[in-house]
C-alpha cells in the first residue's frame, strides 16, 4: 500500500462560523469573485481507522491534520500539514508526514502550490509548480518538482476555493449535484472530477453536538448552515475508472468550514474529526 491518505479537504478542500467580515480593503479585492467567501480559520482534525476489510494490508491508521484557510488580499492561500501513522500486520508501523501551501488568485489569473511529504522522517515526495496560461486562453499545471510533468486543464476548471464557493452557491440554490473538475497540486496525479451529492441541511441540535463542549472549538465560527454531503473523486488521468479514487461524506458549512468526515477508500474508511477551531485576523490590505 502507498502510504498517503489524500490531503483533499474539500477546496480551501479538506479543508473549508458565522462568516465574519473583513476589512473594507480586503472586501474590493474580493469583489470581482461572486457568492459565497469563505471564513478565515485554522482548525485541526484527528484521523483514526474506523473500518477495514480483508486485503487491505493495513490493520490501523492513526494521526492529525492541521488546516489554515487566509486571506492574502487579492488571493486566497492555504496550509495543510499531516502527521499520520499506518500500522501494519506482519511489519513496523510507518510514520508519514506532509506539508502542502496553496496560493490562489481570486481573479484565477495564478496559481502556485508547494508539496513534500516525508515517510519516517525520509523525503519521499517533492511537488511544486503553477499554472501557466497561454495567449490562446489555454491553461496547463506545469511542475517544477517533478520536472516535465504536466497537465492541460479543461475549460471551465476550478481552482480549490473557488470550487467551495461554488459548492456552497450550489447548496444554497436548492441543487441537488454539482460536478466541478478542479486542480490543487496536492500529487502527482493531476486534476480531478468532483461529483458532489448535496443533501439535508443540518438540524439546530446536529449543529451544537459538532463542538459538544470542546473548548478548543470556537462554536461561533460553526454556521448553523451546513449540509451533508456525498464527494466522489476520480483522476481524469484514469479516463476509463468506473469506481472513484475514494469517496467522502461531509458536513460543509456556508462559509467552508469543513467540521467532519468520513473518507471510504473502498477496503477501509478513515473518520477525519474536528479537534480545534479559530477564527485567523484578517490581514490589512492597501487601497
Amino acid at each position: 500500500m502507498n502510504e498517503k491518505i489524500t490531503t483533499y479537504v474539500f477546496g480551501a478542500v479538506l479543508a473549508g462560523l458565522t462568516a465574519f467580515a473583513v476589512p473594507m480593503q480586503a472586501a474590493k479585492a474580493a469583489s470581482a469573485v461572486a457568492g459565497p467567501t469563505v471564513a478565515l480559520h485554522k482548525a485541526l482534525y484527528k484521523f483514526k481507522m474506523v473500518s477495514v476489510h480483508s486485503g487491505a494490508g493495513v490493520t490501523g491508521i492513526d494521526g492529525e491534520m492541521y488546516y489554515e484557510q487566509n486571506d492574502d488580499c487579492d488571493a486566497w492561500t492555504s496550509e495543510h500539514r499531516f502527521t499520520m501513522e499506518y500500522q501494519y500486520p506482519e511489519r513496523p508501523p510507518v510514520d508519514n508526514t506532509s506539508h502542502y501551501v496553496s496560493f490562489e488568485a481570486k481573479d484565477k489569473s495564478a496559481f502556485y502550490f508547494n508539496s513534500e511529504r516525508r515517510e519516517n522522517g525520509r523525503l519521499s515526495e517533492q511537488l511544486r509548480g503553477a499554472i501557466v496560461k497561454g495567449k490562446d486562453g489555454a491553461a496547463k499545471a506545469d511542475y517544477s518538482r517533478p520536472e516535465g510533468l504536466s497537465y492541460a486543464l479543461p475549460k471551465g476548471y476550478m481552482l480549490p476555493t473557488q470550487q467551495t464557493n461554488e459548492t456552497i452557491r450550489h447548496a444554497e440554490k436548492g441543487d441537488r449535484f454539482f460536478d466541478a473538475i478542479i486542480f490543487d497540486g496536492t500529487d502527482a496525479d493531476g486534476p480531478v472530477d468532483i461529483n458532489t451529492y448535496i443533501g439535508k441541511k443540518l438540524t439546530p441540535a446536529e449543529i451544537k453536538a459538532l463542538s459538544a463542549g470542546n473548548k478548543n472549538i470556537d462554536a461561533s465560527l460553526l454556521s448553523p448552515n451546513a449540509w451533508h454531503m456525498r464527494v466522489a473523486v476520480f483522476p481524469l488521468k484514469d479516463k476509463d475508472a468506473m469506481e472513484p479514487a475514494y469517496e467522502m461524506n461531509m458536513i460543509l458549512h456556508d462559509n467552508g468550514v469543513v467540521s467532519h468526515a468520513l473518507v471510504d477508500y473502498g477496503l477501509f474508511k478513515v473518520d477525519q474529526t474536528l479537534v480545534g477551531l479559530e477564527k485567523l485576523k484578517p490581514r490589512k490590505c492597501g487601497n
